[in-house]
C-alpha cells in the first residue's frame, strides 16, 4: 500500500494510506473506502481465526474494532439556518444512541483472532470549525481538520490520537469535496496513523438542496424533516459499519473488494411511514430514521436492519492440497464452530465438481467434523480449481471453498553423453550413438516421440530403434559422419513430444577430429 504525507498540525503528520494501484499485484482486489474496488497489494493471508466465515463476506486475517469510540469534527456553516442547527443535534443524538441497539448488533457478527466488534459505540464529542479552509476540501483538507481535531484538545486529550476511535468530518451545505462527493461518493473512510497510532477517519456531506437526491434515500421528504441529515445518517451507519469490521483494510469484504456497507448501498428493506409521513425503517434514541441495510455475516449472509444473537455455526476446511492429474488427494477436514452456543447437527455437502474431479467421503458427511479426498481424473487440466462445501443446519448453511491445485503429467528429456569426439573417416562414414533417456514427471503413461535435428553436409541425425519410446526408457540417437563433415564441434538436438503434454528438448554435441 502506497503511503503519501498527510496534514501536518502541530509537528504531527497524518500518514494516510495511499489508494492507488500497485500495478505488480494486478489481480488482487480490496476496497478503498469509497464503495470502490481498487487493484492492489495482495491482502495478508488469514491464518486459522476463532471468526465466522461461509456468510458471502471474506475474512482477510486483519483486526476489526474491539472498542468503537466516534468522534464529530463538524466543518463549515452548521448555524447559517435554523435547519443546519437542528441537523447537528440530529446528528448527535444518532451518535449518542446507536451503540446497544439491533441495527448495530449486526456488526457484532464480525470478529478476528481476539473476539468480536461490540455491540457498543460511545459518541466522545465534537470539534468546530467554521470554515478555516474554505469551501472547497480536498481529501487532504480532510486529514488536516482530523490532526487539528486532535490537537485541539477538544475531543479527547490535546495531541493524542485514539487507536478506537473513528473521527468524520462531517461537512453543512455548501461545502464540497472535490474528489468526487456528489457525484463518486456520499462519504468514505480511510486509515493511516499519527506517529505510531492508527487512526481511523472519514468524510461525510451535507447535500442539502437541488443535488440532495444524489446522497438520500427520499429527496421530497425526510423523518426529522431535515433532509440534508437524515440523509448524512444513512451515509455515516455505512462508513462506521466498515470501519469497525474493516479499520485498516485487512478484516473483512468479498472477492469483489466490497465491505459490508458497500453490499447493501442504497438497500433500506422494509420500511414504515414516520409521523411526518416520510419513510423510515428504524428508531433509535426515540427518533425515526431511515438507514440503509448492513451485510449480515450469518445465517448464510444477508442484507438485514437488525440482528438478534441466535445459535448459529461457521464453517472452514484445511487447506490447498496439490495432486497430479491422475491422483487422489490427502484428506481435507471440514470442521464446525459453534456460535452463540450452536448445538445442532450440521450435514455436508460437496457441490459445483468440475468436470473430472470427484469427491469421496473418508467419514460420516453428518456432524460437527467430516472428511473426504478429491481425485482428479488422468485427462484432468493443470490449474487451481475451487470445491464449494456446504454445512447445512435446519435452514441455516453456511458454505467454503476446498482448494485442489492439479499439475499434470510431464517428463524430463536427457542425452548421454552430453559430447562425443569423432575422428573424421577418408572414405564411407562412421556412426556414433547417443542413449536418449525419458524420465517420466507424475503418472505419464503416454509414449513420447523423439525426433533429431542438428545434421548438415556429411552429418546425418536420426532416432534408431524404438520410436515412441515408453516413459522411463531410453532412445537411441545416431549419427552418421562422412569424409565430407567439416571438422570442429556441432550441436545435436532432440525433441520430445507426447499427446497433451508440452514437448521438451535436450542437446548434446559431436566434435569432429
Amino acid at each position: 500500500m502506497g503511503i503519501v504525507a498527510g496534514a501536518i498540525g502541530m509537528g504531527q503528520t497524518l500518514q494516510v494510506a495511499g489508494m492507488e494501484a500497485d500495478a505488480t499485484h494486478p489481480q488482487a482486489m480490496r476496497p478503498d473506502g469509497r464503495g470502490n474496488i481498487v487493484r492492489e497489494m495482495d491482502p495478508r493471508l488469514a491464518t486459522p481465526q476463532a471468526v465466522t466465515t461461509g456468510n458471502a463476506i471474506n475474512y482477510h486475517g486483519g483486526a476489526v474494532l474491539h472498542t468503537v469510540n466516534l468522534y464529530y469534527i463538524l466543518y463549515g456553516n452548521w448555524a447559517q439556518t435554523t435547519l443546519n442547527r437542528t441537523g447537528t443535534t440530529l446528528l448527535t443524538n444518532w451518535a449518542q444512541n446507536i451503540g446497544g441497539t439491533p441495527y448495530f448488533n449486526i456488526n457484532t457478527t464480525y470478529g478476528d483472532n481476539t473476539g468480536n466488534v461490540p455491540n457498543a459505540v460511545t459518541y466522545k464529542g465534537a470539534y468546530t470549525d467554521t470554515g478555516s479552509l474554505g469551501t472547497n476540501l480536498s481529501d487532504s483538507s480532510i486529514a488536516t481538520l482530523v490532526v487539528n481535531a486532535i490537537n485541539s484538545g477538544a475531543i479527547g486529550a490535546k495531541g493524542v490520537a485514539d487507536p478506537n476511535g473513528l473521527y468524520l468530518v462531517l461537512t453543512a451545505p455548501g461545502v464540497a469535496e472535490t474528489s468526487g462527493f456528489l457525484s463518486k461518493y456520499c462519504g468514505w473512510h480511510s486509515w493511516g496513523s499519527l506517529g505510531t497510532t492508527p487512526v481511523q477517519f472519514g468524510f461525510v456531506g451535507n447535500a442539502a438542496g437541488s443535488r440532495l437526491g444524489s446522497c438520500a434515500g427520499q429527496s421530497t421528504a425526510s423523518p426529522n424533516n431535515d433532509p440534508g441529515a437524515d440523509a448524512m445518517i444513512s451515509v455515516i451507519a455505512h462508513e462506521l459499519s466498515e470501519t469497525v469490521s474493516d479499520p485498516q483494510g485487512t478484516g473483512w469484504y468479498d472477492a469483489n473488494g466490497q465491505e459490508n456497507g458497500d453490499k447493501c448501498a442504497w438497500n433500506f428493506g422494509t420500511t414504515y411511514k414516520a409521523v411526518n409521513g416520510a419513510l423510515a425503517n428504524v428508531n433509535v434514541g426515540g427518533k425515526d430514521y431511515l438507514i440503509q441495510q448492513m451485510w449480515l455475516n450469518a445465517l448464510g449472509g444477508k442484507c438485514a436492519l437488525s440482528y438478534a444473537a441466535t445459535p448459529d455455526f461457521g464453517v472452514s476446511v484445511s487447506g490447498a492440497q496439490s495432486v497430479q492429474s491422475g491422483q487422489k488427494s490427502g484428506t481435507y477436514t471440514l470442521t464446525a464452530n459453534a456460535v452463540n452456543g450452536f448445538a445442532g447437527a450440521v450435514a455436508w455437502t460437496v457441490s459445483g465438481l468440475p468436470a473430472g474431479i470427484t469427491a469421496t467421503p473418508t467419514s460420516s458427511m453428518q456432524g460437527n467434523s467430516a472428511t473426504f479426498t478429491l481425485t482428479a481424473a488422468s485427462s484432468m487440466a493443470a490449474g487451481t480449481y475451487s470445491i464449494p462445501v456446504t454445512g447445512t443446519s435446519g435452514s441455516v448453511a453456511h458454505t467454503v471453498s476446498a482448494t485442489l491445485v492439479v499439475t499434470a503429467p510431464s517428463f524430463n528429456l536427457t542425452i548421454n553423453p552430453a559430447s562425443k569426439s569423432v575422428t573424421r573417416p577418408t572414405s564411407g562414414s562412421t556412426t556414433v550413438t547417443y542413449a536418449v533417456n525419458v524420465a517420466p514427471v507424475g503418472p505419464l503413461t503416454k509414449p513420447v516421440t523423439l525426433v533429431a535435428s542438428g545434421g548438415t553436409t556429411g552429418i546425418t541425425v536420426s532416432i534408431t530403434g524404438t520410436n515412441p519410446v515408453n516413459p522411463g526408457s531410453n532412445g537411441t540417437l545416431s549419427v552418421t559422419i562422412t569424409n565430407s563433415a567439416k571438422t570442429g564441434p556441432r550441436t545435436l538436438m532432440v525433441t520430445g513430444s507426447a499427446a497433451g503434454i508440452a514437448s521438451k528438448q535436450a542437446s548434446t554435441q559431436i566434435i569432429i577430429q
